[in-house]
């Protein structure tokens, strides 16, 4: 199938709530790319509107952790999204074969993903669906943050908050309490959705492991988490812990605290088989030379 006489679309490589994404091919310029189509089923004005927002939204972010928008349109099958082809796994994946991560790899994929939630909320860019599945780590060990579909400009009169039949933006178990009962997002929450990610990677269990929908976000409010084990460092242990805080204010209030909090423990990476391949591969040099730029 080609999309817009260009883009040919070879295997489809994930569906969402209201798109399916394709591996595809660029044929003007013989380049691998991703092609994210809204599903027929789903083609109503409001997912229509989300799928622009989507598009302008990832077009207002530059940066490695971000797959980059080469072209957005509409053809006879509807509206299409073009972006760079990312080759990797989700964190999701990873997770399944390997139970739960090293403390080296969970912070190094936290730190990254700190660094990229830096770089978005510095533009007022809060992400608010971060989970494994949307996280994409690279056979570099570089992470891609994926799925903007519900991000949010705050102040912005050019990105109104997404409302309406499609529910509450967000996946529930990963979702701040401010969040999930107020519809009140910031930077805290993506924060908070941090912590929950960096507590399943540490653990391999969901921070709050529902019996039942109700239960599992009722964990949000009544109960703590479970102790992360004598393997995780004390240091570790109390950002996680600290990142769940139930009260926004009581949680690290910027991503690049975090980052520099997680940095320490990216030491000493042992193999991650299937996954990560220990190639040095230019991405590395390249970091290497900006590690050395002292601010």
């Amino acid at each position: 199938m080609l999309v817009a006489q260009r883009y040919e679309l070879r295997q489809p490589i994930g569906r969402g709530g209201m798109g399916e994404i394709w591996e595809g091919v660029d044929t003007h310029l013989n380049r691998k790319v991703a092609v994210k189509r809204v599903r027929r089923d789903r083609l109503t004005e409001e997912t229509v509107r989300r799928f622009r927002r989507e598009a302008r939204i990832m077009a207002l972010l530059r940066h490695p952790g971000v797959p980059a928008v080469h072209d957005f349109g509409q053809d006879d099958y509807g509206f299409f999204l073009v972006m760079e082809f990312v080759d990797g796994w989700p964190v999701t994946h990873v997770l399944d074969a390997h139970e739960s991560l090293p403390v080296s790899w969970a912070a190094l994929i936290g730190a990254q993903l700190c660094a990229v939630l830096s770089a978005a909320h510095a533009r007022s860019l809060v992400h608010r669906d971060l989970k494994p599945g949307n996280l994409m780590l690279c056979r570099d060990a570089t992470l891609v943050v994926l799925d903007f579909g519900v991000a949010t400009v705050q102040g912005s009169p050019d990105f109104s908050v997404i409302t309406g039949t499609m529910g509450a933006p967000g996946t529930e178990l990963y979702m701040a309490p401010e969040q999930f009962h107020e519809g009140r997002t910031s930077a805290l929450t993506d924060l908070y959705s941090v912590g929950c990610v960096l507590y399943e990677m540490l653990t391999g269990r969901r921070a709050f492991h529902p019996t039942g929908f109700v239960t599992g976000v009722d964990g949000h409010f009544r109960r703590p988490s479970a102790p992360l084990g004598a393997a995780v460092p004390k240091e570790l242990d109390a950002l996680v812990t600290a990142l769940l805080e139930r009260e926004p204010g009581r949680r690290p209030q910027r991503a690049d605290e975090v980052f520099h909090r997680l940095l320490p423990f990216v030491r000493d990476l042992p193999p991650l088989p299937g996954v990560v391949d220990r190639v040095m591969r230019p991405i590395h040099l390249y970091a290497g030379a900006l590690s050395r730029v002292s601010w």
